[in-house]
């Protein structure tokens, strides 16, 4: 078996702006990963804080890392413009704050090659603060942790449409689902991955990693902590397209404000 089947390519996006306090993690997360086969594809919304020179460090001393830097539409508008720069069998985004943990991509691998045919793999993930430190408080470790961790062993739509259970970095796509369901969809300010989860699911549910295998990061100055109320009102309004079941409505809102009490507590 060739390199190439034995290890089919991943396919990286970073869609990056500002991001210099935490790029270089980001990227060390992957260039570490000991995986032979990937392509990191940055596509900066024009940075000018520094983000384009630690960019520009790894490029040159990692060939599988390619950026371009220009003013674009916001983040999905990077994303997808990403995606079709891309070449890779199995593909994913990362913001620029978030990072993948060790093994992650041959844990992927591993999920692929026993499921060649399915659309998505997802794994578990943690939540980091400022400094990439796991969060500690018994809210998080307790209840918000357990319950996501168990809604995704589950592996149910329903529970799904109740609540948005997966954490993005740890979502890794068949080429195919990019070729059957198009690209991401979002506005100027947020990208809509929940449609994406939900118009796969209703082809399949996910191959299931069960091991975290990506950190995503809760810092004060990123969207998912200075926007979230708009995040889940627009969560809200993309459920209603998909169900008129009033539980599973009533459920989705109830998720929404346990979600509110739990950004406080943590």
């Amino acid at each position: 078996m060739s390199e190439k089947n034995e290890f089919p390519r991943i396919s990286i996006i970073i869609p990056s702006y500002n991001k210099v306090k935490y790029i270089g993690e980001t990227l060390r997360s992957i260039v570490s990963q000991k995986y032979p086969n990937y392509e990191v594809i940055i596509q900066d919304g024009g940075s000018e804080d520094g983000s384009l020179e630690v960019i520009k460090d790894y490029a040159n001393d990692y060939p599988a890392v390619r950026w371009e830097s220009g003013r674009d539409s916001g983040q999905v508008d990077a994303i997808n413009k990403g995606l079709k720069r891309s070449t890779g069998k199995i593909v994913s985004y990362i913001n620029a704050d978030d990072v993948y943990l060790k093994n992650s991509f041959n844990l992927v691998r591993e999920s692929y090659l026993k499921n060649p045919k399915s659309l998505w793999f997802v794994g578990k993930g943690i939540v980091v603060d400022k400094k990439g430190r796991e969060n500690r408080s018994l809210f998080y470790k307790y209840l918000v942790k357990p319950y996501k961790n168990l809604l995704l062993k589950l592996n149910v739509r329903s529970f799904l449409l109740c609540v948005n259970y997966i954490m993005q970095p740890s979502v890794f796509l068949n080429r195919n689902a990019i070729e059957k369901f198009g690209p991401f969809a979002g506005t100027s300010k947020f990208v809509t991955e929940y449609k994406k989860w939900l118009d796969l699911s209703i082809r399949e549910m996910p191959v299931l990693i069960n091991e975290d295998i990506s950190a995503f990061r809760m810092a004060a100055d990123n969207i998912t902590s200075t926007r979230t109320r708009e995040l889940l009102a627009e969560d809200l309004g993309l459920i209603k397209e998909y169900t008129k079941n009033p539980l599973i409505l009533g459920l989705h809102l109830l998720n929404n404000i346990g979600r509110l009490v739990s950004l406080r507590l943590t």
